[in-house]
């Protein structure tokens, strides 16, 4: 009797830890729609504004200002590198 309360109250343990993970993404559902919200309706009045764009032309508008940043973090490395 004594290993079955044991397993027991492992199992109890192993389920009660699972709930507090479900607890913390659950309290976090805020943050997540205001970090998403300014991508999607950018997107979206991009494709309502252009109507003869395509989704690649979005992906690719995006892409290019993505090499932009990219390319001055990258030169910004290079010259501070020399300090």
């Amino acid at each position: 009797m004594g290993k079955e309360r044991k397993k027991l109250e492992k199992l109890y343990q192993e389920l009660s830890q699972e709930d507090t993970v479900l607890k913390k993404w659950n309290q976090a559902l805020i943050p997540k729609a205001i970090l998403l919200f300014p991508p999607i309706a950018f997107a979206l009045t991009f494709l309502k504004i252009n109507t003869n764009k395509s989704i690649l032309d979005l992906f690719g508008f995006i892409a290019m200002g993505g090499l932009l940043v990219i390319g001055g973090i990258f030169l910004n490395y290079l010259l501070s590198k020399g300090k």
